[in-house]
């Protein structure tokens, strides 16, 4: 059993699949630079820079086993991009009941994609079966600097998937 309130966080290793990388990403000081990836930008297959939001972290017993789980926002963003270069933005949570960190789904906006930078996700509950999160988004007109929308939204987990469920706009 990993405790994951325990972890190095800003020293550990995620998945690349947020970020379109085919392999795992290593932080340092909660960063990484020069990542691999699949995402165009100035050129193709654009390097990313991936910057984990550890101050962000969420806990809570969503597998319902006594056990916190851990969900780290994650940013993806065009090697020395500004916000315009932003290409990816979840929630990657994390189990440890194996004795090691396991991936049990990457959070995502599931509100349109208007601005260039993506929408942005804050876990503001974790209980078990249940995940919630503030979505704020880019609605028509936003610069890019300030989404106005938000939506609450929700994912279930059950038999060891996490699955949404209808937003509410709010």
């Amino acid at each position: 059993m990993v405790n994951l309130h325990s972890v190095d966080w800003p020293s550990s290793t995620i998945p690349g699949s947020l970020c379109r990388s085919p392999q795992s990403i290593r932080l340092h000081d909660g960063a990484a630079s020069n990542v691999p990836s699949d995402f165009d930008g100035p050129e193709k297959d654009m390097p990313q820079d991936v910057a984990a939001h550890v101050e962000k972290i969420a806990y809570g017993d969503i597998t319902g086993d006594g056990h916190d789980e851990a969900a780290l926002p994650v940013l993806c963003a065009n090697h020395n991009a500004t916000a315009a270069g932003q290409r990816a933005m979840g929630v990657m949570v994390f189990d440890g009941s194996t004795g090691r960190l396991e991936l049990l789904g990457t959070l995502t906006s599931r509100q349109p994609r208007l601005g260039e930078p993506p929408n942005l996700l804050e876990v503001k509950d974790m209980t078990p079966g249940k995940v919630i999160a503030l979505d704020t988004y880019y609605q028509q007109g936003d610069a890019n600097c300030c989404p106005s929308g938000h939506a609450t939204e929700s994912w279930s987990y059950r038999n060891g998937k996490l699955t949404p469920e209808v937003p509410t706009a709010g």
